[in-house]
């Protein structure tokens, strides 16, 4: 599957797209480069530089109605396939996908690019509970100036594997959120104020997964879930303001997993129905721009757009996060934990970005490989590389 979307990023940047009449065609190059330093080395990660992200993908818009996108990722132990699908806009308002894309819930996970967050790597909330990329089919209401609704409903396989699903059931998402201002992805201009309140639910159906864990900003597992099967739920509220050059973002979100137990190996016979789990946390982030333009969704926010160097943009920006996991079963230990963070990022070219981010995070129990250890920190300074080259061809 990783060779296919490679072969269709290929054949996007071909002689033979490129003869296409009016086809516009962008490449994509985003690299994230770190160097982290741990309270817990060799146990959290180990101190030193790593490349958090090199990915590369193509996008052709063969027609204004007609475009296609592919994806991957190479910062892994093998090349992973993100991005791979096609999308039809039958009008201005309306978009409908199909293929491997991000699911819908969670404002900072599917309306931002990890890589534009202002504190670096997703809040904790949102590793732990959003489905992540999947496979299906998306119809996308955008929102008009007119009618400010935007809305996603989404049938996907739910198993986040680009291969296929991982049973017979299919997953479920939809979302609803009311855009205004320069919340709005389709606002002309910059306003100075915007507003954005929604929410969402995913259904989906899980067999002998594991449920939800919780995770640092650089990958380190502090709870290990229980293995889960049956019904699963996800539902996520979101608020999003945008005040003159002040962003302030929260989201929430609950998981309800179910469980049953297989007693006499027999795939044939009913399982044992066992107390559910459930997750639930949110964040608070706060981002301050205080040279540059106004950050608006999905756009670089560089002072001067049209130069290769300048001043740049610079952004201060907090996060308060707190994450429970494992509640409500008797026969399971509960866990969570609470994380603030501070970071600072200089959007110094229209390419590049520079960013400092220090994280503390307090464990309700201490992790398995930190015996009494219930407190960690952990630093990164990031070099952010995007770099899209676009070419209209006739």
């Amino acid at each position: 599957m990783v060779r296919a979307g490679f072969a269709l990023a290929a054949l996007l940047l071909s002689p033979s797209v490129a003869r296409a009449e009016g086809t516009r065609v962008q490449a994509l190059f985003q690299g994230d480069i770190d160097a982290r330093l741990h309270s817990a080395e060799r146990v959290e990660g180990e101190d030193g530089f790593a490349v958090a992200r090199l990915r590369l993908g193509a996008r052709a818009d063969f027609t204004p109605w007609f475009h296609a996108v592919a994806q991957a990722e190479w910062a892994q132990e093998k090349p992973a396939l993100l991005d791979a699908y096609v999308a039809v806009r039958p009008s201005p308002s309306w978009e409908i996908s199909l293929g491997a894309r991000k699911t819908p819930l969670f404002a900072a996970a599917r309306d931002e690019p990890v890589w534009m967050l202002p504190v670096p790597e997703r809040p904790m909330i949102v590793r732990a509970l959003w489905p992540g990329r999947d496979v299906g089919l998306e119809v996308h209401r955008l929102p008009t100036p007119s009618l400010p609704l935007e809305a996603w409903l989404r049938v996907g396989n739910g198993s986040g594997s680009v291969l296929g699903n991982d049973n017979s059931d299919f997953a479920l998402d939809a979302r609803l959120d009311v855009a205004l201002g320069r919340a709005n992805p389709m606002a002309k201009g910059a306003p100075l104020f915007g507003l954005r309140l929604g929410a969402g639910i995913h259904v989906e159906s899980a067999e002998d997964r594991i449920g939800v864990r919780g995770t640092t900003a650089d990958g380190f597992i502090f709870y290990r879930a229980a293995t889960v099967y049956g019904p699963r739920r996800v539902a996520e509220a979101h608020t999003a303001a945008y005040l003159g050059p002040v962003r302030i973002l929260g989201e929430i979100g609950l998981a309800k997993e179910s469980r049953a137990k297989d007693t006499d190996g027999n795939p044939a016979t009913a399982r044992v129905a066992q107390d559910a789990i459930r997750s639930v946390g949110g964040f608070v982030e706060v981002a301050w721009m205080l040279t540059g333009q106004r950050r608006a969704p999905g756009i670089w926010p560089t002072e001067r757009p049209g130069r290769a160097w300048g001043l740049g943009a610079l952004e201060l920006a907090g996060r308060f996060e707190r994450l429970s996991l494992g509640q409500g079963a008797r026969d399971v230990a509960p866990g969570g934990a609470t994380s603030v963070s501070a970071a600072v990022r200089w959007w110094a070219a229209r390419f590049c970005a520079i960013s400092a981010a220090g994280y503390v995070t307090a464990y309700d129990t201490a992790p398995i490989e930190e015996p009494g250890t219930t407190r960690s920190w952990l630093g990164i300074v990031r070099a952010t590389f995007h770099v899209p080259v676009e070419k209209l061809v006739r």
